[in-house]
C-alpha cells in the first residue's frame, strides 16, 4: 500500500512530551500537492514548524525541542528542493524524544466545533426540542400561519401546534416521553386519534390529550377519550406506548394511578391543564391550571436569528424543493428518525446513560479548549510573554468556540430544511466542525491585527 504524505497543520505527539502541537509547514515555496502544503525534511525548526510539547519526561521541565532530523523521507519527491516526509516519519530529538504525526487526534478547532454541534442538542430528544421550539416560536411570532394556504376547514396545524407545546412543556418539567411513535416535527402531519402525550417521571405516569382553543373531549366507539377503556384500547391494540413502558401503563390505567390531563392551548399561546377521571370526565368541575413554557432572553434571541434565516426565501426554497421533499418523505429518513428516537428513549430510561448525551458535547468542547489551551501555553512558554504567537493562539481558541456554535446553528437550520430530525443532527455536527475550523482561522487572523 502506498504511503501518504504529512499535510500542514497535522498533530504532532512526542513520546516524552505531555501535550501535542500542530506542525506548521513553511518550506513549501507556495507549492501544493493534491491541494495541500506537504511537510518536508526541513520543517523541523523550533518556534517555526514545531512548538514545545508540554513537560518533557526526560528533563522534568518545559519542553525545549532540539530536533535532529526526520527519519523517513521520499528521496524521489521534493518540494522547494527538500524531500517530502512519509506519514510514518519520526522527528528525533537530542533529548531522546521521538515525535510522530497522529492522524487520530483532530485539530482542536475541529473538536471544539464538534462539541458545539452536539452540545446544542445534547441528545436526540434535544434535537426534537430544538425543532418543536422553533416551530412554536414561528407560530407565535406570525412567521407561520395555523391556517394552511388554500385551506379553510383543515385544522390539523391547530392540533399539531398544541401537541408540540404539550411535548415541550413536559420535557421542561422533567417528564420523559414514553410513546412508541416519533414526536411531531411536522406542523402539517395529518392528525390521527390516540394518546397525544405519554410521560414518565419517577413513579408517576401520565397520559395527555392536546386540545386547541375550544376543542373538547369526544365520545368514541371505544369509550370517552382518556377514559380507562379508551386508553387501554390505544395501549393494547394500537401500540401507543413503547414496549419497555407498556406494562407499567396498563397497570396504572387499570388501578387508577395513571394521571389523565387535557392540555389546552389558546390562540394567544397560553396553556392550561384539566385533570380527568377514569371515565374521561373532569375530575373537578371548573378545575383548570395555568401552564407555561419556560423562556429566556438568550433562547429568544437565538430563536429570532434562527427564525430569520430559516424563513428566508433561500432556505424556504430549499425546504420546499423536490430534493428536500424526496428525502424527508423517504422510508430511509423516517426509519433513521425513528431509530434515533427509540435509542434516545433507551438512554433516557437508564439512570446511568441518560446524562451521556448531554455531557458528550460539553466534553468535546472541554477537550477542544484544552488542546487550544495547550497551544496557548506552548506559545507563551516559547515567547516568555504575551507576544504575537500567544495572541494568535488565544484568537484561534476563542474563534474556534464561537465559530463552532455559529456553524452548528447554521448547519442545523439547513439540515432541518432538508430533513427535520436526522438532517438537523447531521447539519448541526458538520456545521459545528466547519465553523470551528473557520472560526479558529478568523480568530487567529484578527489577533494578528493587534
Amino acid at each position: 500500500m502506498a504511503k501518504k504524505y504529512i499535510p500542514d497543520n497535522s498533530c504532532l505527539m512526542c513520546d516524552k512530551g505531555s501535550s501535542p502541537c500542530r506542525l506548521k509547514v513553511t518550506h513549501h515555496n507556495n507549492s501544493k500537492i493534491y491541494g495541500e502544503f506537504l511537510a518536508s525534511e526541513m520543517d523541523m525548526i523550533p518556534g517555526e514548524n514545531i512548538q514545545p510539547m508540554g513537560i518533557c519526561s526526560v528533563t522534568n521541565s518545559a519542553c525545549k525541542p532540539e530536533p535532529i532530523y526526520w527519519d523517513k523521507t521520499n528521496k524521489g519527491v521534493k518540494v522547494n528542493g527538500y524531500k517530502l516526509l512519509f506519514e510514518d516519519a519520526n522527528l528525533l530529538c537530542k533529548q531522546g524524544g521521538k515525535v510522530r504525526v497522529s492522524f487520530e487526534i483532530p485539530y482542536a478547532s475541529s473538536v471544539t466545533g464538534l462539541g458545539a454541534g452536539s452540545w446544542l442538542f445534547g441528545s436526540y430528544q434535544g434535537t426534537v426540542d430544538y425543532i418543536q421550539k422553533g416551530i412554536i416560536y414561528d407560530v407565535e411570532h406570525s412567521k407561520i400561519s395555523l391556517v394552511r394556504e388554500n385551506s379553510v376547514s383543515d385544522f390539523r396545524r391547530h392540533g399539531n401546534y398544541g401537541e408540540m407545546k404539550d411535548n415541550v412543556f413536559h420535557r421542561q418539567q422533567g417528564w420523559r416521553d414514553a410513546r412508541s411513535t416519533h414526536p411531531l416535527i411536522n406542523l402539517d402531519k395529518p392528525t390521527s386519534p390516540g394518546i397525544d402525550g405519554a410521560y414518565v417521571k419517577g413513579s408517576d405516569l401520565k397520559a395527555t390529550d392536546a386540545k386547541y382553543n375550544t376543542a373538547t373531549i369526544q365520545n368514541t366507539n371505544n369509550g370517552r377519550e382518556l377514559s380507562r377503556r379508551w386508553t387501554f384500547n390505544h395501549i393494547e391494540n394500537n401500540d401507543a406506548i413503547n414496549s419497555a413502558d407498556k406494562a407499567s401503563f396498563i397497570e396504572a390505567n387499570n388501578n387508577g394511578t395513571l394521571q389523565r390531563e387535557v392540555i389546552r392551548t389558546k390562540p394567544d399561546g397560553t396553556m392550561s391543564s384539566e385533570t380527568l377521571n377514569t371515565n374521561g370526565n373532569k375530575a373537578t368541575s371548573g378545575q383548570s391550571e395555568s401552564l407555561a413554557i419556560k423562556k429566556g432572553r438568550t433562547s429568544d434571541f437565538i430563536n429570532s436569528i434562527r427564525s430569520s434565516i430559516q424563513n428566508s426565501k433561500y432556505v424556504n426554497a430549499l425546504a420546499q424543493s423536490n430534493f428536500s421533499q424526496t428525502i424527508r418523505n423517504s422510508k430511509l429518513a423516517n426509519a433513521a428518525n425513528n431509530k434515533l428516537f427509540q435509542t434516545s428513549q433507551a438512554f433516557s430510561r437508564s439512570s446511568a446513560l441518560r446524562v451521556t448525551g448531554k455531557v458528550v458535547g460539553k466534553g468535546l468542547i472541554v477537550v477542544g479548549i484544552a488542546m487550544e489551551a495547550a497551544n496557548i501555553y506552548n506559545a507563551y512558554q516559547e515567547e516568555g510573554e504575551f507576544g504575537e504567537k500567544t495572541q494568535e493562539a488565544v484568537g484561534e481558541g476563542v474563534g474556534a468556540l464561537a465559530g463552532g456554535l455559529a456553524g452548528a446553528q447554521l448547519g442545523a437550520i439547513i439540515g432541518t430544511a432538508i430533513c427535520p430530525g436526522i438532517g438537523t443532527v447531521v447539519g448541526g455536527l458538520l456545521g459545528g466542525v466547519i465553523g470551528g475550523i473557520a472560526g479558529s482561522s478568523i480568530g487567529g487572523a484578527i489577533a494578528d491585527l493587534f
